[in-house]
């Protein structure tokens, strides 16, 4: 839908530029132009959107991951919970924090492909192991 719309504003511009006399080129140049930009946008857009995160629930024991995506880990005790992997060439951990007045659930970064297992320890130090597989 945006890019829709960013090509529809580009399109008024360069009508406007050519109805008015403003641009030296011929129309078919400016048209070109205007193309490329439009394309180059969308691409722009397309690869710059984040996804969103890979969501594990308390309890859940096993999540999928591709490479790139983060894995939000949600707990009943933000405050406490820690979080461990000896795989960290398969996926980069960072531990639950509060930080601004806000509080972050632990999570994970999945680096490669592979098989990971991270084990999550709540504040009463009871523990279990969530297995993330990781794909390309």
């Amino acid at each position: 839908m945006w890019v829709r719309r960013s090509i529809a504003i580009v399109s008024a511009v360069v009508a406007l530029g050519v109805m008015t006399g403003c641009s030296s080129s011929s129309s078919d140049e400016a048209a070109t132009s205007a193309e490329t930009s439009a394309e180059t946008s969308a691409e722009t857009t397309d690869s710059s959107q984040m996804l969103p995160p890979v969501i594990v629930e308390p309890g859940q024991t096993e999540a999928t991951a591709t490479v790139g995506d983060f894995i939000d880990i949600v707990v009943e005790e933000v405050v406490g919970t820690t979080i461990d992997t000896a795989n960290t060439d398969i996926v980069e951990i960072f531990q639950a924090r509060e930080e601004g007045g806000a509080v972050f659930n632990p999570g994970a970064k999945a680096l490669a492909p592979g098989v990971a297992t991270i084990t999550v320890t709540t504040p009463d130090n009871s523990s279990y192991d969530l297995v993330v597989t990781v794909t390309e």
